[in-house]
């Protein structure tokens, strides 16, 4: 079994695999800091691709982030797994994953956050994405694992104006209180909040806000949203280390034609953009996102939905600051979001609209989910029982509820490689619709004394366009190809008559050109698009070597005797 479905790795198990993983396949893959975070930490990229055959750079390549959030770590585990997979030797398709890293690259940060990672290891539940204090208090309210137990689960208090009540026939189970629950002395009803405390008590006022911190996927220049409008972007976007070290990581890397940002939960697939009207997105992007998400549903039988309409949490107000919704409009890189991990499903649940599952549970769902964990799980590891607890500002309270760490947010590990095998296989399969150009044919014909002709069709074999997207080409953020040349004299002078001008070296598109207007009985409408000839007119005897640069297409080089 491979590391990642194990068990899920903190800080130090994550650094221990990756120098392993370096020691023992040298040839595919390396690792680097990209930068330091809040707290010190570094925060790695690391790139998978054959390294004897070609640059990274020199080929299309496939970018996957994971664990922006802190309590969020699945998203590690699957980009782990990724990398153990393609890595298999014993695997059945090893020759296949092999010769595609001949041809592909593959970026992975396997933890965007590593302090809130490491705060969450230590205390669960404790931070959206950083251990950093707020420069905004919200509410003087703070998460605290008050019985030392590494989990922040919730404490409880009788009230009769308390919002919940026990689940009937499952005691300790809460669920939201009926609006017809009229407070009769015989009823019992509670106020929950998080485990923690207030700071300068007055000891009156329990208010309990916005206390998370800060929130690094609000942190884009897309449609960025200050403090006072987005709770947790803070001030000015990129504004913290680690958000400014990935986003200078992705820009660096031009051969980047898709990507996948892996969260929790909810077992969704968000495309973007968000905050554009769905029209004013080209058709041929359109086409190409819709089938991203296809081969993501197909392989893991999440649902898919858009990020301006149906996954927003207040109507007509889609998240800003958003990376994956940045990678595209900014850097014209086709992203999605992959939520993880759909325990509600599991349970026989079934929602009208995707947020509803993040929001409040009917008592007949809380039962399915019951019945569900008690077949499935041992009570401790999805239940803390509720004890007395001596509280130092409320006096008599009870701590315990749902475990929701490796529960809720993250499968518990007897899930766990399932759900990151089925993410890799959708992830694997976009990544397979890269453009890829190749070198069809080459022709060297004698033209006149030692004058020759050399003739070159170049082709594109992938799915995707060499330019990657149309918005690539919008915000002008893709070069057109670069054609370079050098010759090698055999004996005189060796010179180029003519080559093609730079105008006249275009991208080319991929066969996602002809979709969807394939038919097996009517072929295609057609477009040559996909290919382009290019000549030169060579004077004397020796090498003549043509480099071409596709960017997100890769790039071609070939030497010809002439």
């Amino acid at each position: 079994m491979y590391q990642s479905c194990e068990k899920y790795l903190n800080n130090e198990d994550l650094v221990q695999f990756l120098n392993v993983t370096r020691e023992k396949h040298s040839r595919y893959f390396d690792f680097e800091s990209i930068g330091k975070s809040s707290l010190g930490e570094d925060i790695y990229l690391v790139t998978l691709t054959d390294k004897e055959y070609k640059h990274h750079s020199e080929k299309p390549a496939f970018w996957i982030d994971a664990n922006i959030h802190a309590s969020e770590v699945a998203g590690t585990q699957g980009v782990v797994f990724f990398i153990e997979r393609l890595l298999d030797e014993s695997h059945p398709n090893t020759s296949q994953h092999k010769e595609l890293m001949k041809k592909m690259t593959y970026y992975l940060i396997p933890r965007f956050s590593p302090d809130g990672a490491r705060a969450f290891f230590k205390e669960s539940n404790s931070f959206r994405s950083t251990p950093l204090e707020m420069s905004y208090d919200y509410s003087n309210f703070k998460r605290q694992d008050l019985d030392g137990d590494g989990d922040i689960t919730l404490m409880r208090w009788k009230d009769k104006a308390g919002p919940f009540k026990e689940l009937a026939g499952h005691p300790g189970i809460l669920v939201p209180r009926d609006a017809s629950d009229f407070p009769l002395d015989s009823h019992v009803y509670y106020q929950v909040v998080p485990e923690g405390t207030w700071t300068n008590f007055d000891g009156f006022k329990k208010a309990k806000n916005y206390d998370v911190g800060y929130d690094f996927n609000r942190q884009s220049p897309s449609f960025f949203a200050p403090e006072g409008i987005q709770k947790g972007a803070g001030t000015l976007p990129l504004e913290f280390p680690e958000t400014r070290a990935v986003a200078n990581a992705i820009r660096a890397r031009k051969n980047i034609f898709a990507s996948n940002s892996y969260h929790t939960y909810g077992g969704f697939i968000i495309k973007t953009p968000a905050n554009v009207p769905e029209a004013s997105v080209p058709l041929e992007d359109r086409m190409r996102s819709e089938m991203i998400g296809e081969l993501l549903q197909k392989n893991t039988g999440y649902t898919v939905h858009s990020g301006g309409d149906d996954f927003v949490y207040v109507p007509g107000q889609p998240l800003p600051g958003t990376f994956d919704e940045w990678y595209y409009l900014h850097l014209g890189i086709m992203g999605m979001t992959v939520e993880y991990w759909d325990v509600w499903k599991q349970a026989g649940m079934s929602w009208k609209k995707a947020v509803e599952k993040y929001e409040t549970l009917s008592a007949e769902n809380m039962v399915k989910l019951v019945i569900w964990a008690k077949e499935n799980l041992k009570r401790d590891e999805y239940f803390k029982e509720w004890t007395s607890y001596d509280h130092p500002q409320l006096g008599k309270v009870e701590i315990g509820g749902f475990k929701t760490a490796f529960f809720l947010t993250n499968p518990p590990v007897k899930y766990l490689a399932k759900e990151i095998e089925n993410v890799f296989e959708g992830s694997f399969a976009v990544s397979r619709m890269a453009p890829l150009v190749e070198v069809e044919s080459i022709l060297v014909q004698p033209v006149e004394g030692d004058v020759t002709k050399v003739s070159v069709v170049v082709k594109n074999t992938g799915y995707f366009p060499t330019y990657g997207s149309a918005q690539a080409l919008k915000v002008k953020i893709v070069n057109k190809p670069l054609c370079k040349t050098s010759l090698s004299a055999k004996s005189g002078e060796l010179k180029i008559l003519s080559a093609p001008t730079p105008e006249s070296i275009h991208h080319l598109k991929g066969f996602s050109d002809s979709n969807p207007r394939v038919s097996p009985f009517f072929g295609t409408g057609f477009s040559h698009e996909y290919e382009q000839q290019l000549s030169w007119i060579i004077q004397g005897h020796g090498e003549f070597t043509f480099e071409i640069n596709y960017y997100k297409g890769g790039v071609v080089r070939q030497t010809v005797t002439v």
